[in-house]
């Protein structure tokens, strides 16, 4: 085995639904890219909500106001 490469398995247990339907969506890809797309998916959505610190809520007025948030998840207005 190649030194470079670290092996991450995953289980399906096939008789559970969900996991039946995991396995079905796979069956036909190439499971190691589509793996490495969903965490690069998680990484990027990761760091877009990480980086929005700020969020505009409106005001009473009916202006715009920015609120400083220490939190990580995204809320909508």
């Amino acid at each position: 085995m190649n030194r470079n490469k670290i092996i991450k398995s995953v289980s399906f247990n096939v008789m559970n639904e969900q996991d039946r339907a995991y396995l079905e969506r796979i069956q036909d890809a190439n499971f190691s890219g589509y793996v490495k797309r969903l965490i690069e998916k998680d990484i990027r959505q990761r760091k877009v909500i990480k980086a929005d610190s700020t969020s505009l809520q409106p005001s009473k007025s009916g202006g715009p106001v920015i609120i400083r948030s220490n939190g990580l998840s995204l809320k909508s207005v």
